[in-house]
């Protein structure tokens, strides 16, 4: 009798370690796609950003004041062709705040460009205020309408996944 109910306890207890063990091996394969889905959508939603950004500061199609470094002329160039043009050679200073805070801007930018007046292919600086304000709005436009998108997804990925592990806890206890 106490070996057939030793017996009886080890085939339950044989049960339950392969049912742990299939939940873990579920749970393992599902935070795999979770964490997979989570990423992807992450990279995703952040190329898309950019890539409106982009598109958006060519809408936006102000104008950047240039002045040749030969001459001198001051000469304006739409916007729309250096984000078409993203290969124009170029050289920036940048200057950092004082106290090693971190934070740092480009101070002065030159682009190799011809210039409209001497005819001259010259290192012509960039305004740096309308770059940034051009930058910044096209930014700012293209976040406003991915953020809330990202975010909602992202909530909705991750209550699934809750879901998932909730059900797979009580199902295979």
């Amino acid at each position: 009798m106490i070996d057939e109910l030793r017996q009886e306890m080890l085939a339950e207890q044989a049960q339950r370690l392969a049912r742990l063990e299939l939940r873990n091996r579920i749970h393992m394969i599902g935070l795999l796609i979770w964490g997979t889905l989570l990423l992807g959508w992450m990279i995703y939603c952040f190329v898309k950003l950019m890539v409106m950004a982009n598109r958006t500061a060519i809408m936006q199609a102000g104008t950047i004041p240039f002045t040749c470094g030969i001459c001198g002329a001051a000469f304006d160039l739409p916007a729309e062709y250096l984000v078409k043009h993203p290969f124009i050679p170029k050289k920036s200073i940048s200057a950092g705040a004082v106290g090693g805070s971190g934070l740092h801007g480009t101070v002065r930018m030159s682009r190799r460009l011809r210039c409209p007046v001497c005819g001259k292919k010259a290192w012509c600086r960039q305004d740096m205020r309308e770059t940034g304000k051009i930058g910044a709005n096209s930014f700012i436009e293209a976040a406003r309408r991915i953020i809330p998108k990202f975010f909602l997804v992202e909530a909705v990925i991750v209550a699934a996944g809750g879901v998932f592990f909730t059900l797979l806890r009580i199902v295979l206890r």
